[in-house]
């Protein structure tokens, strides 16, 4: 079933000083697992990126940087990041406020499958930098990060959406996909299990494969952060 997950209500958990961590997609994500991280100020966390899998980190507010490869790379608001399996960083806070991070991985680690992932060792893009592409006849705009013409990889498909005002998508569903949208800015109305609810920024939902659902632009300037996994998704409509 589809869900609405509200930031501020999630059950959070340390993970290492001055960083904490909570699932949005939980036990419900079978081809990606999301989470929140919350850090402190100057607060750090150092892994790798499991075998298999991508890793994908949007910085939602704060300042952040991230070390990976001998290099360092700054993650101010509204920056993706995409890294390739294997890849060992660091991931802090520095900034003086704390940072809200959104974190991915596709497919969740130690899942096996087939599918070719990204292979550029770290890749960064800031919303301000990414082309703007129009779809006109959906009456909508988007931003790759994950996409053949961006981050190449068979694992994933990540980009911010912006809604104009009478933009609506109709019900479908993915049946080869999980789909996870991360609301931006505005707020969207979506059906969820055949109910409409309003979603702003703070809040996410999530839809498993097969889930049926629909979207529109409620109110505000409407752009939210969207995610298929994996790649090569069909959509089927009705």
């Amino acid at each position: 079933m589809g869900q609405v997950v509200t930031f501020s209500g999630l059950e959070y958990k340390d993970v290492a000083r001055g960083v904490k961590t909570a699932p949005i997609t939980g036990e419900h994500g079978k081809e990606m697992q999301a989470d929140v991280l919350r850090l402190a100020p100057g607060a750090k966390i150092s892994q790798m990126v499991p075998q298999g899998s991508d890793r994908y980190f949007y910085t939602l507010t704060g300042e952040a940087a991230i070390e990976a490869e001998g290099a360092s790379h700054a993650l101010p608001a509204d920056t993706f990041a995409t890294l390739e399996e294997g890849v060992h960083f660091t991931l802090t806070n520095t900034g003086s406020a704390d940072a809200e991070v959104i974190s991915i991985f596709a497919p969740p680690g130690g899942r096996e499958n087939a599918r070719s992932g990204f292979q550029g060792g770290i890749a960064i893009a800031h919303r301000s930098t990414v082309p703007v592409v129009s779809i006109p006849e959906q009456k909508k705009r988007r931003l790759h990060f994950v996409d053949k013409t961006a981050a190449p990889s068979d694992r994933a498909h990540a980009m911010i959406v912006l809604y104009e005002k009478d933009t609506v998508t109709k019900m479908h569903m993915h049946p080869n996909a999980e789909s996870m949208f991360v609301v931006l800015t505005g707020k969207v109305r979506f059906t969820v299990n055949g109910e409409d609810v309003v979603v702003e920024r703070g809040q996410a939902t999530h839809f498993p494969v097969g889930d049926r659902h629909g979207l529109r632009r409620e109110d505000g300037e409407v752009s939210f952060l969207e995610f298929h996994i994996p790649a090569g998704f069909k959509t089927v409509y009705g």
